[in-house]
């Protein structure tokens, strides 16, 4: 089947013949021996229901949902002794792997110095975005699972920019995928949850395990809200890709943008890879002012809203330096290119003249 519709017909063993994906809204379960569900922490209808969605989209065996992407993160960081993070991630993730486990961070994409950083490793996690949260940095999938797998270790993709509607890592060589699925995913600004998708029968029962063991699955009606949210990912994907092309080229024809970095970028360095290995660049666009221009920028916007966050149908603007990369130092914002002039734009799926339309407002600021 074609993805548009695997995120609607993946997971149709609902019970009554319902159509939509009926809420299990109990936290146990009576007669576990007949049925297989004992209580909502271990395993819950409506989430395992998301679950094989997201699986089947990824084109993966199994799927997990958790209480936020940093708790899917933190699942999957769990499963590994050592883990290799890309150096341009999120602050989020950076933060998580310095404070609760045994990490070290590289140029994911410079072959000698991820084969530098797994020598001597066996066994160990590499993690990357592609396109990279927010200077779209893109990751060659394939190359970097065959340098992983040289090395006996595994490689989880961030997949949360792009989604299996438009690019499927596991395809390419990743041992697992990772989702912020409060972003395009959910869709819809109204719910907070991360998954991860994988093909890997032993990472997967460690997944399965960690989830009873910690409590950290996301809750019926979270998982209701991310799964109704898939059924129009596709299309969703395809409205929010066109706008950003077009926010791009309009972006272009100002002076007083200094640099844009966009995974359709022709002149991105990432920009062939990722035409290769996806069918789209996305939604999300970073570029620079002057610094000092920053708040002025952001106070003459009346549609597109300064809120942390992405994906959804409403266009967002988020200052990464205060905002998802505050936890950095100064030094490590500095070495990921993560200025005080940096801006980043999720593209909605309003009209793209209204989107520009507003940003027309900050011209002369």
């Amino acid at each position: 089947m074609e993805i548009e519709t695997i995120l609607i017909h993946s997971c149709e063993n609902n019970p009554l013949g319902a159509v939509g994906t009926p809420i299990f809204a109990t936290s146990t379960f009576a007669d576990a021996a007949r049925h297989g569900y004992s209580y909502t922490r271990t395993s819950n209808p409506t989430r395992e229901a998301l679950e094989k969605t997201v699986a089947a989209a990824e084109g993966g065996r199994y799927g997990f949902a958790f209480s936020s992407g940093l708790a899917a993160e933190d699942a999957l960081f769990a499963c590994f002794d050592k883990i290799i993070c890309a150096n341009d991630t999120y602050g989020g993730t950076k933060r998580l792997l310095k404070t609760c486990y045994s990490a070290s961070f590289c140029d994911v994409s410079d072959e000698n110095a991820l084969s530098s950083a797994l020598t001597g490793t066996y066994g160990a996690l590499v993690f990357a975005e592609t396109p990279a949260n927010p200077l779209m940095r893109v990751t060659d999938i394939g190359k970097t699972a065959a340098i992983a797998h040289a090395h006996n270790a595994y490689l989880a993709i961030d997949n949360t920019f792009l989604t299996p509607a438009l690019q499927r890592p596991l395809s390419l060589g990743a041992d697992a995928v990772v989702h912020s699925a409060t972003k395009y995913l959910g869709g819809h600004h109204d719910s907070v949850a991360g998954c991860v998708a994988t093909s890997g029968e032993s990472l997967a029962e460690k997944l399965k395990n960690i989830i009873n063991t910690k409590g950290n699955g996301l809750s019926p009606f979270e998982s209701f809200l991310i799964k109704r949210g898939m059924e129009t990912l596709a299309l969703r994907m395809k409205k929010h890709c066109e706008n950003a092309e077009e926010v791009f080229r309009y972006l272009k024809t100002r002076r007083d943008i200094k640099k844009i970095y966009y995974a359709g970028d022709p002149e991105n360095e990432g920009y062939a890879v990722n035409s290769s290995q996806s069918s789209g660049a996305g939604g999300v666009i970073s570029f620079e002012i002057d610094e000092e221009k920053v708040p002025e920028f952001i106070r003459s916007l009346k549609l597109i809203k300064f809120a942390e966050s992405l994906g959804g149908n409403a266009s967002l603007i988020t200052h990464p330096f205060t905002q998802t990369h505050a936890s950095l130092s100064g030094d490590e914002k500095a070495a990921c290119g993560i200025t005080k002039g940096l801006l980043r734009l999720s593209c909605g799926t309003e009209s793209a003249v209204d989107i520009i339309n507003d940003l027309e407002r900050s011209a002369n600021c």
